[in-house]
């Protein structure tokens, strides 16, 4: 996952600066990041698929509403896994694993 410089983004990030809402204030921006996994973005992904993949075959938890039921998709596997990797290009001093 790489940082991408989205100039567009601006008019929405100076929006979202100190948005006053009477009650509460938003303070947020939008930043843009490729999918394109790096070589370290990579090993993670496979280590952390590995890692659901052995927790989810000693789960013992046959309950169908079960959270981790629904790990067993690929797709949502992989959208952990996204969620963990950007976390952890968001705040490098903090271990999401």
């Amino acid at each position: 996952m790489k940082f991408l410089e989205y100039t567009p983004f601006d008019s929405i990030n100076l929006f979202l600066d100190q948005l006053n809402l009477g009650d509460c204030t938003i303070s947020g921006n939008l930043e843009a990041f490729s999918c394109k996994h790096t070589a370290t973005d990579r090993r993670l992904s496979i280590s952390l698929e590995h890692e659901i993949l052995d927790y989810l075959g000693k789960s013992s938890d046959s309950d169908p509403s079960s959270p981790v039921e629904h790990l067993s998709s690929r797709s949502s596997r992989k959208t952990l896994i996204y969620l963990v990797l950007t976390l952890g290009h968001m705040y490098p001093d903090y271990d999401f694993r």
